[in-house]
């Protein structure tokens, strides 16, 4: 089997899409691999604003020329691990992954409640309360400072009837992260978070059968999903105490660089810089969460879509800070060692290529081992490749 990326101009009827290369949302096909029968389907991918699609040449026509997925995943991993060599932008975390565990445990619920409530008045037609919102948003802070590895880890979890909630206390914290990764002043990390908490709030008057839908949707569907974002600003700019950063990080998270996102069709510089953040946000939070419709990818894969949707989607200069916040090999990855022995990812170090691990696993050999933590930055061996958790049968967020 061949798989190419080739670009949506490039695509002819008679080739078979092997994957939309747009995971991170809903579209307007019913299925994510079919033959192309013809120009209307692909009429439909640019109006959709997709850019690049897979093929599979086996089972269609092929495209001479066209680079196959190896080979795009050999250059975004030469790409990721540049990204990691300029350093960590985020100070070494104050506090162990341990220590801070339990308490980015309650954090995370407790945000998850207050969301789920908050978001519950606003299907039932009242307004957010800000002051609630923020009491989240300052203790998501407080846990990002003593360690952000603990909550952001932590926020891959979720469950499918609680998702949209738990999607947006993820959001906040990972906004959180990256606000203080630029340097931003508290006043800005706060509005952020805020944003990240708030910005899915017009899904409240989405219709339930589309919102929760166990599926993927379609056109009609995504049309009326895609309105969120214009309700979220209609919602929010009615709301005292709402600032113009929080209703823009609502509106634009779904706008792309090239002008082909929604609401407004927004590009470059139109978008505002946190709304440019989100939308890198945004993606990496969907994609590495698991739905009903999909598994979600390993935070090393996540960062390297990221990196190959960076200018035609995704700010790519705001992305290379992205990855250096949460490290080429993100808290709760699984990853090989030079000496066969397999660990978890658990703190970062200013050199991103030696965060500290949990030794857990020998690949070797074929068996656990008990549970110790390593500084590779100390260590005779180093970090070989990331590795997928299901083929080993494993679990990495349960060894934090």
């Amino acid at each position: 089997m061949a798989i190419k990326r080739v670009q949506v101009d490039q695509l002819k009827p008679g080739m078979y899409i092997h994957d939309l290369n747009c995971g991170w949302l809903q579209h307007g096909f019913l299925r994510q691999q079919f033959l192309l029968r013809s120009d209307t389907q692909i009429h439909q991918m640019h109006r959709q604003g997709m850019h690049d699609v897979y093929i599979d040449t086996d089972k269609g026509a092929d495209l001479p020329g066209a680079p196959t997925e190896a080979e795009v995943q050999q250059v975004l991993q030469v790409q990721l691990e540049a990204s990691g060599a300029q350093g960590a932008s985020l100070p070494v975390a104050r506090v162990s992954q341990k220590e801070e565990a339990t308490t980015a445990k309650r954090i995370l619920g407790e945000a998850q409640g207050v969301v789920k409530d908050m978001m519950s008045d606003v299907r039932l037609g009242k307004q957010v309360d800000p002051a609630k919102a923020l009491v989240v948003v300052d203790d998501i802070n407080a846990s990002v400072l003593r360690n952000p590895g603990a909550l952001l880890s932590l926020g891959r979890i979720k469950q499918a009837d609680n998702y949209t909630f738990q999607h947006c206390v993820s959001v906040c914290a990972l906004m959180v992260s990256f606000s203080h990764a630029l340097g931003e002043d508290p006043t800005s990390v706060q509005e952020a978070g805020l944003g990240g908490l708030l910005h899915d709030v017009g899904k409240m008057k989405i219709p339930n059968e589309i919102l929760n839908k166990p599926g993927r949707l379609t056109e009609e569907e995504f049309t009326i999903m895609k309105s969120h974002a214009a309700i979220s600003r209609e919602l929010l700019q009615g709301t005292p105490g709402i600032s113009e950063t929080v209703i823009r990080i609502a509106s634009e998270h779904h706008e792309k660089m090239e002008g082909c996102g929604y609401p407004l069709g927004l590009n470059g510089a139109q978008i505002s810089k946190p709304g440019r953040m989100a939308a890198i946000v945004d993606v990496y939070d969907a994609l590495t969460s698991n739905r009903v419709y999909h598994k979600g990818m390993e935070p090393s894969d996540a960062l390297k879509k990221l990196l190959e949707w960076s200018g035609d989607h995704l700010d790519g200069e705001l992305v290379q800070f992205f990855i250096r916040a949460l490290g080429i090999y993100p808290v709760g990855s699984l990853v090989r060692l030079s000496n066969g022995k397999l660990a978890v990812v658990v703190e970062q170090q200013e050199d991103l290529l030696k965060p500290v691990v949990r030794v857990i696993y020998d690949a070797v050999r074929g068996y656990g081992l008990p549970p110790k933590d390593v500084h590779m930055d100390r260590f005779d061996h180093h970090i070989e490749s990331f590795e997928e958790p299901a083929d080993w049968g494993l679990n990495p967020l349960a060894f934090l």
